[in-house]
């Protein structure tokens, strides 16, 4: 992992701990949601998470921003998650 993508998950980290902290989250919890989205950030390490992400992304643009009907939405979010599917299976093996 190269310097950039550590820091880019630093800072992450520590936003998501400045909003959890203004939230009043205490601590321990507060250190376990900030790692959670760290490796998250990692697709080596949490590639079925961040597939899940990019599918719930994309769901948030259509409804807040973009201008689908609910059809082309369903396929668009159909799409993506094939799409996600296959890169994921890259980095997941079955488990014996």
């Amino acid at each position: 992992m190269g310097i950039k993508s550590k820091f880019a998950r630093w800072a992450i980290g520590q936003g998501v701990s400045d909003y959890l902290k203004k939230m009043g989250v205490d601590k321990p919890h507060r250190q376990r949601v900030v790692k959670a989205v760290q490796d998250m950030l990692n697709p080596k390490k949490e590639p079925v998470m961040l597939g899940g992400v990019v599918s719930v992304a994309v769901a948030l643009g259509a409804a807040f921003g973009l201008d689908l009907t609910v059809e082309q939405l369903s396929v668009t979010v159909a799409t993506v998650i094939a799409i996600v599917t296959f890169v994921q299976r890259k980095f997941v093996s079955p488990k014996h």
